[in-house]
Parts: structure tokens; sequence; C-alpha cells
């Protein structure tokens, strides 16, 4: 039987394991057939699994990758719906890109025309003129005779020039075809096909997708997105690299998908000039993307994208402020909100790289959705707008107590006719104790507070969709009509649950909570973020006269809350205005009519992040490591009764007598 010793296998170079993984699976082949189970053959004198089949296929949209081990394969299902939005949000780029180019292919041809046929022009006029001065009569021999008609001629130019213009509509309308208008209806599928995918396309766009791994979602573009040029996928592991080469071949996508080995910042860094910057910069990385958004930034083209995802949510929303702000520059607090929070201050942290190099980001679509958030930000260049990015920055001040968030911009612009002045705002806005509940305020930020969303080029996602190309075509749908029913001049939300927890009465039906705003005259929408949210531009004193109004119909057991309770406090105050719950026709929004996929269940077990990806052969079961540590914190010792979070350190009664009686 073949062996191998433990020793032995630890001297092996990390270069020779994948032939020598292969030799062992095919001599255990042919020696130790009869005892195969289920594709491996165990050597129980190492203790150690010999995988007979060489690779592990994965199939994902119309890309198929390989992986060497039928154990440690880095792939997350869940991230599918990402890598879907990501292909459906290129397919749009990439046309509106070839559409762009066109345009002023034809609008600089049409400028080269109009210039010839007005020198053209401008000659037949001194022709003209020539010939009118020789054909002058002989009585006219004075030079004041000769004057005159020069003048003459001279004031002839203006039908001339009024002929020229009618010239070049005929032209343009004859020979160029007609202009397309700006702002096209995004509704209307026909302005916004797709491109024939698959096939290189010399003037398409430049991809470039910094973390790569295994290559699948460059694999995917190169497959799936069309008028692609080229597309880079790096890595810095050499190990990946050969499986993206792997990958690539056996895609037969060679010839679009470029495999690069090298840091993602030195590739960006390396094509940061005009001429050799990528139209769209995918990063995905294992946690945060904090290393690579300043050489992103510059990397990217004039009108270009960058799409970033962070897994970092727990330091985005608030456990660890102080990491927060070493990574992002913007300090995060805990709430119901934190997921929109972490999104506006990803957003912030990406705004403020641009702005360094005299840049600044138009946000398309930013997402919180699973386990991440997503981001998709166009980049352009403008020193004055750089000068707007600090009024769409602001400071959050959110109460302890009832978490009611006052934003307060950074700064705002004071327009007198051809004036413009830069100020910095009055503030803050609150006092010191919240007037809804008398508790504390924390300060958070800054943040992100201008819009996150292009309801146009949401549209133009939704209607290059087709339902056949993606497994998530119904929560894409459905996802992507809640990001445009959300209101765009409103940051954050409140939560229902927790507006009544806080109060202490029952829970109010979401449309009859949405009623009263809308009876009112406030506009009201919900976020992807969460759930039972309400995201409106009410008030937050009209919030809470809404849930008096809710506590009168039913009431709540003041005798049991404490006096320092927000809830006694807020219930306590008397409401200033009228309440309505009658039903509101739009109280229900168009999304949970139309029954569409909003809110993703969890799919499978641990279908968070998954492990950083290992090379170790000598790899355990994760699940059930996982398992048998979950909860090791809380576990009853022997004999114990209870489950104490932390360890009691143990004091003797009568050294802490004898210390209070010191003090």
């Amino acid at each position: 039987m073949l062996t191998i010793t433990r020793s032995v296998y630890h001297r092996i170079p990390v270069r020779q394991l994948q032939s020598i993984r292969w030799t062992i699976a095919s001599a255990t082949e042919n020696i130790n057939s009869h005892t195969r189970m289920e594709g491996q053959c165990k050597t129980e004198d190492v203790g150690f699994v010999v995988d007979t089949q060489p690779f592990t296929s994965v199939c994902e949209g119309k890309a198929e990758v390989l992986f060497p081990s039928t154990h440690d394969v880095f792939y997350n299902p869940v991230q599918e719906f990402n890598r879907d939005l990501s292909v459906a949000v290129l397919r749009v780029f990439a046309a509106e890109y070839k559409q762009q180019e066109r345009e002023k292919k034809q609008k600089a041809e049409a400028k080269e025309r109009k210039r010839l046929q007005k020198g053209e022009t401008v000659k037949s006029t001194e022709e003209n003129t020539s010939e009118n001065s020789d054909s002058t009569s002989p009585s006219c021999n004075t030079t004041a005779a000769c004057l005159t008609a020069c003048d003459s001629t001279t004031a002839a130019s203006p039908p001339i020039t009024s002929l020229d213009t009618t010239c070049s509509s005929h032209n343009s309308t004859s020979t160029l075809p007609p202009e397309t208008p700006r702002n096209p209806n995004p509704n209307n599928d026909s302005k916004y096909q797709i491109l024939p995918p698959g096939v290189r396309d010399e003037d398409g766009i430049r991809i470039l997708e910094g973390l790569a791994a295994s290559g699948l979602r460059s694999i995917r573009y190169a497959r799936e997105v069309g008028g692609v040029r080229e597309i880079v996928a790096n890595d810095i592991s050499s190990q990946a690299l050969e499986c993206m080469r792997r990958n690539i071949l056996h895609n037969k996508v060679d010839d679009i998908v470029k495999p690069s080995h090298n840091d993602a910042s030195m590739v960006m860094y390396e094509n940061r000039h005009p001429d050799r910057r990528f139209h769209a910069i995918d990063l995905d990385p294992y946690g945060s993307p904090h290393a690579f958004l300043d050489s992103a930034v510059q990397s990217v083209a004039e009108g270009g994208i960058l799409l970033v995802t962070c897994t970092d949510m727990a330091v985005l929303c608030g456990n660890s402020p102080e990491t927060c702000y070493s990574k992002y520059g913007a300090v995060s607090c805990r709430g119901r909100a934190c997921h929109e929070m972490a999104l506006r201050i990803v957003l912030q942290s990406l705004e403020s790289h641009a702005n360094r190099y005299g840049r600044y980001i138009t946000p398309l679509l930013s997402l919180s959705a699973d386990f991440y958030v997503r981001v998709i930000v166009r980049v352009q260049s403008s020193k004055l707008k750089c000068k707007e990015s600090f009024t769409k920055v602001s400071w959050v001040y959110q109460c302890v107590g009832c978490e009611t968030s006052t934003l307060l911009p950074l700064g705002r612009i004071l327009v007198n006719g051809r004036s413009i002045k830069y100020q910095l705002s009055n503030g803050p806005p609150v006092i010191e104790s919240c007037v809804h509940c008398g508790h504390k305020h924390q300060i958070a930020g800054p943040i992100w507070s201008a819009p996150i969303h292009d309801r146009e080029f949401l549209g133009k996602i939704k209607s290059s969709l087709v339902e056949d190309d993606f497994v998530t075509y119904r929560r894409l749908y459905g996802m992507l009509t809640m990001l445009e029913e959300e209101l765009e001049d409103v940051p954050l939300y409140y939560v229902l649950d927790k507006l009544c927890s806080v109060a202490g009465i029952n829970l109010c039906k979401m449309v009859q909570f949405r009623s009263a705003l809308l009876n009112a005259g406030y506009r009201v929408s919900m976020s992807h973020a969460a759930k039972a949210s309400v995201k409106t531009d009410a008030p937050a004193s009209f919030i809470w006269d809404v849930v008096r109004a809710w506590e009168k119909l039913h009431p709540a057991n003041k005798e049991r809350m404490s006096d320092d309770r927000p809830g006694k406090r807020i219930l306590a105050r008397e409401s200033q205005s009228e309440v309505n719950f009658e039903l509101h026709p739009d109280a229900d929004p168009k999304s949970r009519k139309h029954d569409l996929l909003r809110f993703q269940q969890n799919p499978e077990r641990n279908w968070g992040p998954k492990s950083r990806a290992r090379t170790s052969l000598f790899h355990g079961d994760q699940e059930e490591k996982r398992t048998r540590h979950q909860g090791k914190k809380r576990k009853l010792p022997n004999g114990s009764t209870g489950a104490p979070n932390k360890v009691v350190k143990e004091v003797d009664n009568e050294s802490v007598g004898e210390t209070t009686l010191k003090s």
C-alpha cells in the first residue's frame, strides 16, 4: 500500500504538492480501487485524505471553474447575487460607454465637416468678391466708388452665413443619424439593449478585478458582458494564479481575460496614467477594501465606475468605532439604521480619497445585503465639484435612549448672483439632552448625506435584465424596485419595532403607520436594508406624536416603567399634531403589492462570509470545528447551574470590608 510519512511530507516544497497529489491519486486509483469510497481513498498509516478526483467543478452563470481540492473550495454560493448584480451593472455601463463614444465620434465628424464647409464658403466668397471688383463699370473710376463697391460686397456676407447654416443642418439631416437625446426614457428597452457577450471588442472597456482568486468573476464578465476589450484578473497568490490560468483556458476566454500576479495596489498605480486607466475596477476583498481605495480612485478612467464590496460589517455597524475611524476616516455607532450608515461611511471614504486628486464620485447604486455592503460609483474630475464635497457629508447626533438621529452638514454654500461663498455650518443642531427622552447624544460620522442611488441608472439595469441569464433574477428585480422607491434626499431611517419597543406599546402595523405619515402630508418609503424600516421626511417630533396617538388606542403599562426609561418620558409629553390612521391608498408600496422578492431568507446554514483561503492539505472539517466552538464561553462547567458570560473573580468578603473601612 502506498504510504508517505508525515515528516517527509512536511519537507516537500509547496510547488510540488500539486504534482505529488496527482501522483498519489493515480497510484491509489490503480492499487486500491476496491477501497474507494465516494471518490476518496484513506490511508490509515498517515491519517490524511488523498483525492482520487483531481478537480472539483463549480458552475455559475455561463462560467465553470475548477478547484484542485474537494475540501478547500473557496466558493460561497451566497455571493452569486453579488456577482449577478455586477454582471447586470457592467452590461449597462458597457452599452452606455459604446453609445457615448459613438456620439463623441459623430459630433467630432460633424464639427470637422462644418469647419470644412465653412472654409469652402469663405473661399467662394473671396472669389466672388474679386470677380465683382473686376467687373466694376469703368465710369466708377474714383477711389470713393471703389470703396463703395467693397463695402457693398462686405455687407453681403450675412446671407452667406445664413446659407452655410442651412447647408450644415441639411447635411446633418441627410447624412448623420439623428442625435440621441441626453436623457432618454429608461423604461424604453430599445435604448439600452445589451451588447453581444463573449466576443472581444477592440473599442470596448477595460476591466480590472483586483483580487480575482479563482477568476470566477472575471470569467463571468468575459462570457456574459458585451463590449469588453480586456479583463485583467489579478491576485497576489501564486496558487490563485495557477488556478486562474487553468480556469481561463478551460472556459476559452484567454483572448479577453489576462491573468496577473501582483499586488492589487501596484497594478492600479502602474495604470494610473490617463491613457492606461481602467473603465471599471472591481474590488471584492476579504474584509475591508481601505488599502486599495487610494490607488483605485487614481486608476479609474474619466467617467468610469468603481465596484467595491466591504464584508467587515461588525466594524462598519458600530462594534469597533476606533477601527472604523482608522480604516474609513469616520466613526460609526450602533443603532437600527447601522446598515445604511455603513453604506454612507464607505461612500464618504471614497469621496475623501477621490477629492485628494481633484476627483469626485457619483453614487449609482448602494446596497446592503446578506453580510456585506456593495457600492457602485462613477468617478469624474472637477476641482469645482470637489469644493462642494464638504456639503455632502454630515455629522450624526444620535440619542442613546430613543435613537433619534439629527444630521449636521459640515458646510454650506451661499449663492448671491455670481458670488459663491463656502461657509461652515452653525451648530450643534441639538441641545445637551434629547428633547424627546432627555438622554445624552452620541456623535458619529462624518457620513455621506447626499443621495446614494441614481434612479435613471437603476431603471436601465431593470430594463436590461433577462430572467434566463440570472439565477437570482427575482431577488435582483425586487431589490432594484425597492431602491427606486427609496426617498433620495432622506438619510437613515426608523425601525417600527424599535419605536414601539422604546415606548413599550404593542406593535403597530406598517400600513397604519405609513398612512399616518401620508395623511399628514409627509413622504414615506421603506429601506432595502431593513424589513420594518420607515424612511420619511417627517420631523422626529411628529414621529413620536404618531407613537403617542397609537398608545392612546392601545395603552401601555406605564406603572411598570422606570422613571428614567425613554418611553415613559416620551409618552408623558403632549402631542403637538393631530394623527389620522385612516388607510391611505399609497400606504402599501408597489414592490409589496406586486409580491416581489424583497428580503432574502437565510439560504443555508453558516451562510456568512467564509474563512480565508487555505493552502494546507492537512485541513479539517471547518463546519465541525465551528459547531464544536459555538458558544464555548457559555458552556456550563461541571457541577454549575448557571452559564455566566464572564468568569467572576472570587473576592474575600473580609478583605473587601477592610478596604471599605480604610477608604
